[in-house]
């Protein structure tokens, strides 16, 4: 999940900075955009890295990850809306999109570790 969050950070970063050389509310509002999608995205995935005992406390952690994730989306769209201006919506939301398309690609290219199968030998 952390390797998400660094990819989406290294995209929105660059993708930014060339931005920022034809167009500075365009950069800001890209930037934003990705900025709605990681934050969330980094509390969730430090909410999972918690130490659970049971099953009753991976839900719980697990609920409660995503419950803040939504709450940390709510108020950060809000905040942007409110007080960012101007604002390039369409870089916005191109941003948004973006970076929810990267967490689509970026976890199945993440293997999990590799293992021998029975009929393989040593």
């Amino acid at each position: 999940m952390l390797r998400t969050v660094f990819a989406q950070m290294v995209i929105i970063l660059l993708m930014a900075l060339v931005i920022a050389g034809f167009d500075w509310i365009a950069a800001y509002s890209f930037a934003l955009g990705g900025l709605v999608v990681i934050v969330p995205g980094a509390f969730f995935a430090w909410r999972l890295g918690y130490e659970v005992s049971s099953s009753g406390q991976a839900l719980r952690s697990l609920v409660m990850g995503q419950i803040g994730k939504l709450g940390i989306t709510v108020v950060m769209f809000a905040l942007v809306f409110v007080w960012v201006r101007p604002l390039n919506a369409v870089m916005f939301f191109m941003a948004l999109v973006l970076m929810m398309l990267v967490n689509v690609v970026v976890r199945p290219v993440q293997k999990a570790p590799a293992t021998r199968s029975r009929c393989q030998k040593a």
